[in-house]
């Protein structure tokens, strides 16, 4: 009988052992569905920018503006055209001597986004210097504007509700 009990034991003992093994390797992951459903760091959202660049009027109030096309964007601010996935943007009237400029331009990739940047950076720079010599307004809009790059997206904002359409346009792109 005491064989019979020792045996029971020992069996009890490598049971437990056994278990807490098992317990202490690492939990298999189950896949999250929604995460699926997420866009990867290089995957890029597709935003409708002609829809953005309306949001960004209707939330700002703003009512005098021109509505500015694609090819027209490409050209004035003379973008790599073949390096544009799509664009969109507006002039409206504002208490300077400029307008405000906004440009809203989804580029192919981030190296075609880089230069975008910059050509849109040389605009808002170009505006401050000849802001410089008679218009102190506009060049303190244009030094307090920014071309704000979130990954193949790039906006350009010159505009007194640069703050309001900055964040608006992280949001959509971000």
């Amino acid at each position: 009988m005491k064989k019979l009990v020792s045996l029971v034991g020992v069996l009890l003992a490598l049971t437990m052992l056994l278990t807490l093994c098992a317990c202490g390797g690492e939990a298999e992951e189950t896949p999250d569905p929604a995460a699926e459903n997420e866009p990867t760091q290089t995957e890029t959202v597709d935003v409708d920018l002609t829809a953005l660049s309306a949001q960004l009027v209707a939330d700002c109030g703003i009512t005098d503006y021109v509505d500015l096309a694609a090819d027209k964007l490409i050209s004035t601010y003379q973008l790599p055209a073949d390096q544009v996935v799509a664009a969109a943007g507006f002039n409206a009237t504002s208490s300077g001597a400029f307008p405000q400029e906004i440009v809203l331009v989804q580029a192919a990739d981030e190296t075609a986004a880089a230069a975008v940047a910059d050509q849109l950076t040389a605009r808002l720079s170009s505006i401050a210097e000849q802001a410089a010599s008679y218009d102190p307004a506009s060049l303190e809009l244009a030094e307090n504007c920014d071309v704000v790059t979130q990954g193949v997206y790039v906006g350009l904002f010159f505009s007194e509700h640069y703050d309001a359409m900055v964040s608006a346009f992280q949001s959509a792109v971000g």
